[in-house]
């Protein structure tokens, strides 16, 4: 038996060098980087392309490979194991939580060098990628959140396209016509004039309000306050008492009915929902099963518009035995060959501002009915974006599970609004207690920002302006500016007081 055992063990070692050495990757005459990312038919493209432009430039050779087993954050679980691919993707706050545990490649240096610095993107996607000073990777899209509008559903409505600009007054008036008009009497609702709200739409009606998840320094959850009751309570009777947004029970019961894999996707299409929160790559769905005629507007505000940034950064992994190949390809994603991919397949917008003001990102010359779309949403993401709160005292996931705890509380009435404003707090302040706890530098780091804190608490008491710096929660920064609170970037050594 032991002498069996013994030949399994050696037939099963021989077996496995025989399929590692028989791989592609290590049948390649040429290094081999591997690219963590979802699978998608554009993707085979871009690493086409990516081949051509390291030849094209007398770049050392390099074959770039996709592992589409990357998704649900495998990467982190093999990233700390030591075995991830060279490059990684990151989507909204995931590069500071792969970042604070340490398998992210500091690119600062690295990208001024190969010319990808953060300061040729978009402003707005900053503060999702560069922490304490220090760029960790280059955004692979640029996107900004706003309103699908279905004219085909809105005309059945007897209504016209919402206003670029409304308040949440006007949302309802609209939306209270659009549902009346399209279901039929006595029967269970299944038309609704907004799909069930995001918590990322949530906090841009939030912002809308002069409230953000984090106060100034981020220090602290700035959720307990009257402002916030009053957009959750607004929230609550658009899906409670007006019925223009499903409850839980009837968005998973239309998700069911639905019988397709692109389930929302569906539902819009048919007018189930009339608008649905999303970026530009919507087009990359809709162009192929409609709608074909399109609007976008912004989100409904109360007195301070806004929406927010949103991006897929590519990162290179700390372990990779490849860096100085990964490195280029977050400089190909900065080329013009890289850009005008975006600008044609229209997954968001090119991460080089310039491709987004050329004439076939404004009038697509395969798809007119799109003329007038995408220069609205340049100009959303130019005016209005702002990057989502990622603070430096806690991780992105669990302040997104407490606040959908909470809301969902909330709105299936097992919860006031005022509760559910308490307890949605106390769990992002006790997580960032025991986060800042867990190490020295970050302790010395919040004792700092906590003093921050009280000297804009004490210079707006005052009537005075609050030095920007003191500020590092991108929504107030721009907000204190907007407000005339604070002076802007570059201008802090003007004295004055408001």
């Amino acid at each position: 038996m032991k002498t069996l055992f013994s030949v399994v063990i050696i037939l099963l070692l021989i077996g496995s060098v025989i399929t590692y050495f028989n791989l592609p990757k290590n049948q390649s005459d040429r290094p081999v980087i591997t690219w963590m990312n979802r699978p998608d038919p554009i993707r085979q493209k871009q690493i086409e392309t990516f081949h051509q432009w390291m030849e094209k430039n007398g770049y050392p050779p390099v074959e770039l490979k996709m592992d589409v087993m990357g998704a649900s954050h495998k990467d982190i679980v093999q990233g700390v194991s030591g075995v991830a691919g060279d490059i990684l993707e990151c989507y909204g706050g995931f590069v500071n939580t792969y970042r604070s545990v340490g398998i992210l490649e500091d690119v600062t240096e690295v990208a001024k060098e190969m010319d990808f610095p953060i300061s040729d993107t978009y402003s707005s996607v900053k503060p999702a990628i560069v922490f304490d000073g220090k760029q960790y990777g280059f955004p692979r899209n640029v996107g900004v959140r706003f309103l699908w509008v279905n004219l085909e559903a809105f005309e059945r409505a007897g209504l016209s396209a919402p206003p670029a600009s409304w308040t949440f007054e006007e949302f309802e008036r609209m939306g209270k016509i659009y549902v009346d008009a399209l279901n039929e009497p006595e029967k269970p609702r299944s038309v609704f004039f907004h799909r069930e709200l995001t918590v990322f739409a949530r906090t841009i009606l939030l912002r809308s309000a002069g409230v953000d998840i984090y106060n100034e320094t981020m220090t602290a959850s700035h959720l307990d306050r009257p402002e916030t009751e009053a957009v959750y309570q607004r929230i609550y009777r658009w899906i409670n008492e007006l019925r223009l947004i499903p409850t839980l029970a009837e968005s998973k019961t239309l998700s069911a009915e639905s019988g397709t894999s692109r389930v929302l996707m569906h539902l819009f299409k048919n007018g189930n929902y009339g608008m649905m929160d999303g970026g530009r790559w919507g087009l990359m769905h809709f162009r192929n099963v409609g709608p074909y005629r399109l609007a976008v507007t912004e989100f409904p505000h109360g007195d301070y518009r806004n929406t927010l940034s949103a991006h897929g950064t590519s990162v290179v992994y700390k372990g990779s035995k490849n860096k100085e190949f990964a490195f280029y390809f977050l400089k190909f994603l900065a080329s013009e060959e890289y850009n005008m991919q975006i600008v044609e397949n229209a997954d968001g917008l090119p991460p080089i501002p310039k491709y987004a003001e050329t004439e076939e990102f404004l009038r697509p010359p395969d798809h007119p009915n799109e003329w007038g779309l995408h220069g609205r949403i340049k100009e959303m993401s130019d005016e209005l974006a702002i990057s989502f709160s990622y603070g430096p005292f806690t991780l992105f996931t669990p302040v997104i599970r407490h606040e959908k705890n909470a809301f969902d509380k909330l709105i299936s009435n097992r919860s006031s609004v005022k509760e559910a404003m308490v307890t949605l707090t106390e769990a992002i302040n006790t997580d960032m207690i025991r986060k800042v706890k867990e190490s020295p530098e970050l302790s010395k780091r919040y004792e700092q920002a906590l003093k921050d804190q009280t000297e804009i608490e004490r210079l707006r008491a005052a009537g005075e302006l609050v030095p920007l710096h003191l500020i590092t929660n991108p929504f107030y920064r721009r907000y204190y500016v907007d407000m005339g609170w604070a002076l802007p970037e570059g201008a802090e050594g003007v004295v004055a007081q408001k």
